[in-house]
């Protein structure tokens, strides 16, 4: 009698346990989003800030040469702008997109607005097991 008390006890301790465990994860959860929808804001923002910027000094100018005749709908983002035939050359907003695309993440990196890698395991495709229900 004694031991089924004990277990039920020990049982009704660890699902207390189990659900202040989740409650807080839940909570950790909301933070962390909350965190990267504010550093996605910011970076967006700085990145329409240097857009702006950058399209004012260098409107209607070339400002690279493709090494490339580019396709259609790649040639037409990338003389976006621009006057005359040659296709070869390259606007300020197609070179700042491919730029904003590569240097994003990094940039998110730099001013520490990422999180640890960790912390989106459960995020990916494929979410990796849990180990402690095996």
């Amino acid at each position: 009698m004694k031991t089924d008390t004990a277990k039920i006890t020990t049982k009704k301790s660890k699902t207390k346990k189990i659900d202040r465990v989740e409650s807080s994860l839940k909570e950790s959860s909301r933070d962390l989003s909350l965190f990267k929808f504010k550093s996605g804001a910011v970076v967006a923002l700085v990145l329409i800030v240097v857009f702006g910027l950058l399209n004012s000094l260098f409107e209607g100018k070339a400002v690279a040469k493709l090494p490339f005749q580019p396709i259609t709908l790649v040639m037409k983002m990338s003389h976006r702008g621009l006057s005359g035939t040659d296709s070869t050359d390259c606007s300020m907003a197609f070179l700042y997109f491919l730029c904003s695309i590569s240097i994003r993440t990094n940039l998110q990196k730099f001013l520490g607005f990422s999180p640890p890698r960790g912390s989106a395991a459960g995020a990916g495709f494929l979410p990796l097991p849990d180990p402690k229900t095996n």
